[in-house]
C-alpha cells in the first residue's frame, strides 16, 4: 500500500506555521468576557533578552510570570516581551480592546498576533514618526482590536528603545475594552486639563506679578513653572500629542532637556527667594555650579550624547527633594515666609525622589504610578509657592515701610526728621484744598540749648531733647506733624479753622515745657522754648514755597529778640516793612507773652 507523500512546500509550509505561530497550550489565557480595564499581570508571562531578539528567537524560551514585582525593570537598554492569549469565552458578541503602555517615551511596540485562524499577523508601533501616523490617537502607544465570541486572540509584545538607548523601563501594560477606554480617556484628558489650567493660571499670575511688581523672583518663578509644566506635559504625552506633532526630534531628545532645564529653574527660584547671595552663600555656589553641569549636560543631549545626561537629569530631579533642608534654614534664620517654601518642596521634592527612584531603579513595584501622586503635589507646590511669595512680597513692603520710617525718623526723639517736611507741606495744601481750613507752620526752638550742654553735659541735652519730644506727641493731634528740624530746634504743621486756635497749641507746648523741668542724674533742670507762627495756607494770602520757612523763622528771630521763652506770630507786611510780628495776645483767656 502507497503511502501519500505531501510536497515539500506544504510541509515547509507547516513547519513554518508552527514556528511563527506558537502552539495554543502554550500560551497563558486571560478569560476577556467581563473585560472593562485592566492591567496585564500572571497567568501573562514576560521575557528580557537582547535588543536584536526575533519572536522567533524568543518562542521556546522559558518566560516567567508577569507579576507586580516584576514591573519595573529600572533603567535597561535590554528587549523585553510580554506573551498572553485573550479568550472571549461568554457571549455570542465580540470584544473590542485597546491595549497601551504605561508610558509616552517608549520608543518601540512590535505586535504579533493571531485570532486563532494560524494566521500571523505583526504590527509596528513607534513614536519614532510623527504623531499623526499612529493607529490610535492617544498620548501613549496604543492598538484597537477586537476578539470574536468564543474565540482568543494570542499575542506577544515587544518593548523596545532605539538601538544603543538605554531608559527606564515598565511592563505596565493596560487593556481595556473600547467603549471603556474612550469613557476612561475623556476622565483621564479632563483631569489633566484641569493640572494644566491651574499650572497655566498660576503661570500667568507669576508674569503679572513680574511685571506689575517688578520683582525679579516672580520672573524665576514663571519660568520654573514653565519648564516644570512642560516636563509633566512631555511626560504624560501631551507635548507631543498638542504642542510638536512632527518633530520626532523634541519629542525623543527633549525628556531630558525639559528634566534639566527644571531643575535649573528651581535652583535659579531658590537662590533668589531665599537671598542666598547673602544669607548662604555655600548654597549659592554649589547651586550656581550645578545650574553649569545641568546646562553643558543639555549642551550635550543635543550634541547626541545620551546615558551620561540621562544619568544627570535623573539626579538632578533627585537632588531637588534636598531644597526643602535649605528652606527650613531659612526659616529658622528670620525668613518667616521660607516655611511655605519648605512645606512646597518637602511634597514634592519627596514625590520626585520617589518617582526618580521608581523609573530608574527595579526598586519599587508601582510601574509609573509615583508619577501620579508627584504630578498632583507639583500643583500643590506651585500653589505653596505662590503663597510663599505672598509673604515674602509683604515682609519686603513691610522691611521697605520699616526703612523708610526709620530714613524719616529722628533716632533721639522718636519724631520725624525734616526729610518728612516737603511730604507733609504737599499733603497739607492738598487737605487745604478741599477743607478751606488754614494751615500754620510753628518753628521752636529751645532756649539756650548750649549753655545748658555746656552745665550739665551732652546727655543732660540728650535727656532734654527726648522729654520734649514726648511732650510734642502728646499735644500732637491726630492730623498734626511734629517733627525735629535739627539740633534743638523742631517744628509743628497744624490745621486749625482759625489763627488763635494755633496759638493756642503753641501756647500751651510752650507753658507745658517751662512748668515741668526733666529730671537727670539727681538734678531738675528747667527749660524754655521760643516759638514762631505763621500761616502757610490760608484764604487771605497766597504764599510761596521759599517762604514758608522763612516767615516762620523770621516770627521765631523776632521772638527771640523780645527775650524768648515766648510765641510770636508772623503778620504779612503792609507797608514795605521786610516783617512785622504780633505779640503779647490773649487767646481765649492763654496770654501769649
Amino acid at each position: 500500500m502507497r503511502t501519500f507523500a505531501p510536497p515539500l512546500t506544504i510541509v515547509a509550509l507547516i513547519a513554518l506555521l508552527t514556528l511563527a505561530v506558537p502552539a495554543g497550550a502554550s500560551i497563558p489565557a486571560l478569560d476577556i468576557s467581563g473585560l472593562q480595564h485592566e492591567l496585564i499581570r500572571a497567568p501573562a508571562e514576560y521575557l528580557s533578552t537582547t535588543s536584536d531578539s526575533t519572536l522567533e528567537d524568543v518562542q521556546d524560551k522559558d518566560f516567567q510570570p508577569l507579576t507586580a514585582a516584576s514591573v519595573n525593570q529600572g533603567i535597561t537598554g535590554k528587549t523585553f516581551w510580554v506573551r498572553f492569549r485573550l479568550d472571549n469565552t461568554g457571549g455570542t458578541d465580540s470584544i473590542p480592546w485597546v491595549l497601551h503602555h504605561e508610558t509616552s517615551y517608549l520608543d518601540h511596540i512590535t505586535l504579533y498576533y493571531s485570532d486563532g485562524d494560524d494566521i500571523l499577523r505583526k504590527v509596528s508601533l513607534s513614536d519614532r514618526v510623527p504623531f499623526d501616523d499612529r493607529p490610535l490617537a492617544y498620548r501613549t502607544l496604543a492598538f484597537p482590536h477586537a476578539t470574536a465570541a468564543g474565540g482568543y486572540t494570542d499575542l506577544y509584545v515587544k518593548m523596545a528603545y532605539a538601538p544603543n538607548k538605554a531608559d527606564s523601563v515598565s511592563l505596565n501594560i493596560h487593556l481595556s475594552e473600547t467603549s471603556h477606554f474612550a469613557e476612561r480617556s475623556r476622565g483621564e484628558y479632563m483631569a489633566y486639563g484641569v493640572f494644566f489650567g491651574v499650572m497655566g493660571t498660576l503661570l500667568l499670575i507669576a508674569l503679572l506679578g513680574a511685571a506689575l511688581l517688578r520683582q525679579v523672583v516672580y520672573l524665576h518663578y514663571a519660568l520654573f513653572l514653565t519648564f516644570s509644566t512642560l516636563m509633566w506635559a512631555a511626560l504624560n504625552g501631551f507635548a507631543y500629542q498638542y504642542l510638536w506633532p512632527s518633530s520626532v526630534f523634541l519629542h525623543n531628545e527633549g525628556f531630558h532637556v525639559l528634566f534639566l532645564a527644571t531643575s535649573i529653574t528651581a535652583l535659579q527660584f531658590s537662590r533668589h527667594f531665599l537671598k542666598a547671595r547673602d544669607k548662604f552663600p555655600l548654597f549659592n555656589r554649589g547651586a550656581i555650579i550645578l545650574q553649569v553641569i545641568m546646562a553643558a549636560g543639555i549642551g550635550l543631549r543635543l550634541l547626541g550624547v545620551y546615558e551620561p545626561v540621562l544619568a544627570l537629569s535623573f539626579a538632578s530631579l533627585a537632588l531637588l527633594a534636598l531644597l526643602p533642608m535649605i528652606g527650613y534654614l531659612a526659616w529658622r534664620r528670620g525668613q518667616r515666609y521660607a516655611r511655605w517654601y519648605a512645606l512646597a518642596w518637602a511634597v514634592y521634592g519627596i514625590g520626585l525622589l520617589i518617582s526618580v527612584l521608581s523609573a530608574g531603579t527595579p526598586l519599587f513595584n508601582w510601574g509609573m504610578d509615583p508619577l501620579v501622586f508627584t504630578q498632583i503635589s507639583a500643583v500643590l507646590e506651585s500653589c505653596l509657592l505662590l503663597v510663599a511669595l505672598g509673604e515674602r512680597l509683604i515682609a519686603w513692603d513691610r522691611d521697605r515701610r520699616q526703612a523708610l520710617t526709620l530714613a524719616r525718623q529722628d533716632a533721639l526723639t522718636g519724631l520725624n526728621n525734616r526729610r518728612v517736611f516737603p511730604q507733609a507741606l504737599e499733603h497739607y495744601q492738598a487737605r487745604f484744598r478741599q477743607t478751606g481750613d488754614p494751615v500754620y507752620l510753628i518753628m521752636i526752638d529751645l532756649d539756650h540749648f548750649k549753655e545748658l550742654n555746656d552745665q550739665y553735659g551732652h546727655d543732660a541735652g540728650d535727656c532734654v531733647l527726648r522729654a520734649f519730644g514726648r511732650l510734642l506727641r502728646t499735644h500732637c493731634r491726630p492730623g498734626d506733624t511734629c517733627l525735629r528740624y535739627g539740633g534743638e530746634e523742631f517744628a509743628m504743621l497744624v490745621q486749625v479753622r482759625e489763627e488763635r486756635q494755633a496759638l493756642r497749641i503753641a501756647e500751651r507746648i510752650r507753658q507745658a515745657f517751662e512748668q515741668y523741668p526733666t529730671q537727670y542724674d539727681g538734678h531738675f533742670i528747667r527749660h524754655t522754648l521760643t516759638a514762631g507762627l505763621a500761616p502757610i495756607f490760608s484764604a487771605n494770602r497766597r504764599i510761596e514755597w521759599g517762604d514758608i520757612i522763612r516767615e516762620a523763622d523770621a516770627a521765631l528771630y523776632r521772638a527771640k529778640e523780645q527775650g524768648r521763652n515766648k510765641v510770636v506770630v508772623f503778620s504779612a507786611p503792609a507797608d514795605g516793612d521786610p516783617v512785622k510780628v504780633s505779640g503779647q495776645q490773649d487767646v481765649d483767656g492763654v496770654k501769649a507773652d
